[in-house]
């Protein structure tokens, strides 16, 4: 099953402003049924990139540089961005070895999987 045939129809209201400033609010449904997964993937990427986006004006060349390569949890895009060290700040902050915090900031995958394996040994 496609994500698109898992999304189904989707209908919700928003507003449409025109040339002339004339502001029409519409009820429109949305049937993704047919719509490749390829297209919902860009689609979502699209949204976060632009909330994404938001927060970063605020930062320094260098500091959006920083962010390249970066993993950025999908719900957290619109949110504050901090900085490699300000990440890193905050697992130290925790108890969390620096060369740990290092790693959950570049390679949380890999994280994930070490601190599995040690929960798992317990």
């Amino acid at each position: 099953m496609t994500l698109g045939q898992q999304i189904g129809k989707v209908t919700r209201w928003f507003t449409v402003t025109n040339d002339t400033k004339d502001k029409i609010s519409l009820k429109l449904t949305f049937d993704f049924s047919t719509t490749p997964d390829s297209d919902i993937h860009s689609w979502l990427c699209s949204n976060r990139i632009i909330a994404f986006q938001r927060p970063t004006r605020s930062l320094s060349k260098e500091e959006i540089e920083e962010l390249d390569g970066s993993t950025i949890i999908a719900t957290d895009a619109g949110k504050k961005v901090k900085s490699r060290e300000e990440r890193i700040a905050t697992y130290t902050a925790l108890g969390l070895p620096r060369d740990l915090a290092e790693l959950a900031v570049d390679d949380p995958g890999r994280f994930q999987e070490l601190v599995g394996k040690v929960n798992t040994q317990e």
